[in-house]
């Protein structure tokens, strides 16, 4: 749904960019909205290994809180129970950190 409302939304000859992880499949792929609007996609993963020194940096000096995203905090042992619960969108999930 999310590509499909951004297909919509894009200008003529826009581009489209998707970044992430994204493992399941998208049937009904709106190749005619797309062509008819020449639209460009871009897409790939995130260059986290580029970043995520710097970023855990940042976390641990307070200068960025992550209090709004993270959802669910969960021991190690518990690591099966959050990926049930972010896979199936249960709680409200929307991050899980999982400590040591």
């Amino acid at each position: 749904k999310v590509l499909d409302m951004c297909f919509k939304a894009v200008r003529r000859m826009g581009t489209v960019s998707i970044v992430g992880v994204y493992g399941s499949p998208y049937d009904n792929f709106p190749l005619h909205r797309i062509f008819d609007k020449g639209i460009t996609i871009k897409q790939g993963q995130a260059p986290v290994l580029n970043y995520i020194d710097k970023l855990v940096e940042l976390v641990n000096e307070n200068k960025v809180v992550l209090d709004d995203i993270i959802t669910h905090s969960l021991p190690l042992s518990e690591a099966a129970h959050g990926y049930e619960l972010f896979d199936k969108k249960q709680d409200d999930c929307v991050k899980v950190v999982l400590k040591p």
